[in-house]
Order: structure tokens, then sequence, then C-alpha cells
């Protein structure tokens, strides 16, 4: 590894991008860093092989899951958790859930129920739908149906499978703080809150009713992301809050905005003759980016994502579709508390946005 490369990996993802605009050597060299550091290969190579890797991305892009929580953490901080798992969020449909529950069997992973769920993977999953959800999971909220975990015997890697009940981006903006809001899809990599979480290495909590629910698992979270780097807050700085295009902006947010930091992924290009039948050719619409929130501070002086969840029922297809859609409920009250928890008035509040 040359000096170059050293020195780029230490500096934040800001001050890399403004070494890039020093020269077109500085440019060059942070491209080329770029495209070897970012790439989705590091966080799933110590849980399959490099042909297997290519077989999941084209799993995950047939049944649309995402990557989240502190995998994509790592793809971002461009760090390695030794206690960590991969997390995989899908839409609950017993055929996409399956095919990718194959896969995991397949190479390798055993099915390893909570004490509370059914033996097998199949009979866990009719179990939640029936609705007799199992208590005790740390990933319980309003859109989450049911936790599956895999488990590989011969060094514990573990992959879990979280169902979702409607809309992917419902369960991560539920979350209990914005170091975890990333999401990685087979397209695209998206960090939610990049200046708080890569720039000021700042975990700000996300009041939900699961932090209501379980204080002290949302506690130990907190503990977990302050030993890994990340000190933990109620709400943004002020100087994060007032900065232009700021991710805690007066206005809607949406997945791939320009508060967001969006990294392109490249695609599967070398296929296997065991994989050819996959679809290879993602949709040019991302409905992903659909989904929109406020982050707002409330007049408790707490942090809270604000949104509702929009029902839509394509007759054509005969499918639901659900994505969560900027709330206005309240938004000129709360926008007069987060001006005032700011020390600002509403006008100056919104004339620095």
């Amino acid at each position: 590894m040359n000096v170059s490369i050293l020195i780029l990996r230490e500096l934040s993802p800001l001050d890399r991008y403004r070494y890039s605009l020093a020269s077109k050597e500085a440019y060059d060299a942070v491209s080329s860093f770029n495209r070897q550091a970012y790439r989705v290969h590091h966080i799933l190579s110590p849980y399959f092989t490099a042909d297997q890797i290519d077989e999941f991305r084209l799993i995950q892009l047939e049944t649309d899951f995402v990557i989240s929580g502190s995998a994509a953490l790592q793809f971002f901080d461009l760090s390695t958790f030794e206690d960590s798992d991969l997390d995989l969020y899908i839409i609950r449909a017993w055929d996409t859930i399956a095919l990718l529950a194959g896969f995991l069997l397949g190479v390798g992973y055993d099915y390893a129920p909570r004490r509370n769920q059914p033996r097998s993977f199949q009979e866990a999953f009719e179990a939640d739908d029936e609705g007799r959800n199992h208590p005790g999971s740390n990933y319980n909220s309003r859109g989450t149906w049911g936790v599956y975990s895999f488990v590989r015997e011969s060094d514990r890697k573990k992959i879990q499978i979280i169902s979702c009940r409607s809309n992917l981006v419902q369960v991560i903006l539920e979350f209990h703080s914005t170091c975890v809001m990333n999401i990685i899809s087979y397209t695209h990599a998206y960090a939610l809150y990049p200046y708080t979480t890569y720039v000021e290495r700042l975990n700000v909590e996300v009041w939900s009713e699961k932090v209501h629910r379980m204080p002290h698992k949302i506690a130990l979270a907190f503990e977990k992301y302050r030993a890994r780097g990340w000190n933990s807050s109620p709400t943004p700085s002020r100087h994060n809050a007032l900065r232009f295009r700021s991710e805690f902006r007066d206005t809607a947010r949406c997945l791939g905005d320009s508060a967001c930091w969006t990294i392109p992924l490249a695609p599967v290009e070398q296929l296997d003759s065991s994989i050819r039948g996959f679809n290879t050719i993602p949709s040019l619409v991302n409905p992903l980016c659909a989904n929109s929130w406020y982050t707002l501070v409330t007049e408790f002086g707490d942090t809270q994502n604000a949104f509702e969840l929009l029902q839509i029922y394509d007759r054509d297809l005969q499918k639901n579709f659900a994505f969560t859609f900027a709330s206005t409920k309240d938004l000129d009250q709360t926008m007069l508390s987060t001006a005032c928890h700011l020390g600002e008035t509403v006008t100056a509040f919104c004339t620095q946005r």
C-alpha cells in the first residue's frame, strides 16, 4: 500500500473531496482511491467467496433487499467491527425470502432460531405470517415483521434476514440513531446523515416508540457505537443544523437527496455458469428514492423522523406499494421548536438553509 493511499484513508470524506479539488493529479488520486475503497465486496468477503458474492448480489437485484445496520456503516467508514453481523432487510413475501434463505443455506449457513422461534425456517416464517410475532428481538419496530438468523458453524459468522411489513426505508428511519441509517442496494449505497456520522463523528439519538419501549437495550446500543468512535447526542450540533444543505434542514428529505452521500456501485459483470439465469439489468426506476421524511427537533429537545406511510395499489400488477411520505403535521410548530432549541428565530433558521 503506497503512502498516498495511507494518507487518503485517514482523511474524512469531506477532506478527501476538498483535496481532490487541488489539482488534476489530486483528483485522479482520490478517484482511484474511491473506486478501490468503496467496493461492496469489502463488507461481504467475510461472509462469502468471490463467486458467492456475485450470486448474492444478483439475488439482491432480483428480490430488492438492502443491506443496512453496522455492515453498511463499515462500508462508508472504511472500518471493520469484529463483533458485527450482516443485516439484510427485505419485504415480507415468501417467494423472495425463500430465495434469499435458500442461498444462505446452500453456501454453508444454518438457520439458528431464537429460543421462542420454531425450529425450522419455514415454520418460523409462517408463525410470523399468522401474526404470532416473537418479542425479544432488537429489531422490533412498526415496520418489522420477523427476524431470522443464519450462522456458519465454522467461524460463527451471523447473517440476519429482517422481513419488513411493506417498506424498507420506514424500518431504517425507525432505527435508534443516525449513524446506522445507511442503505446499500444493488445499484447504490446511501448514507442518510453523512456529515453528522463521518465528519463530526456524532451519533444523533432518534426518538421512536421502540426507544421508549426498550430504553435499556437502546442505551447498550449507544454505548456500543460510542466504543466504536461515535459520541451520542439527543440533537444535532448547531453548526450542522444551520449549515447549507443540512441533513436537518426544515424541508423534506428523500433518499438520494443533496444531503445524502450516494455512491454508485459496480454491477456484477462476469457471470459463473451457475447464475446465468438471473436478471443482470437493474430497472431505470429506483423506488427507494421515492421515500421522503422530515428530521425534526421537538420542543422537548429530542430528534425525530416524521413521516406517514403512503399505500398505493397497482391494478395492472395487482400489487401494493408503500412509501414513506414526509408528514406536514405540526410542521410549523416543530420548526419553531427547532429554531428555539438552536437559539435562533424561525426567520433566521429558515433563511440560513
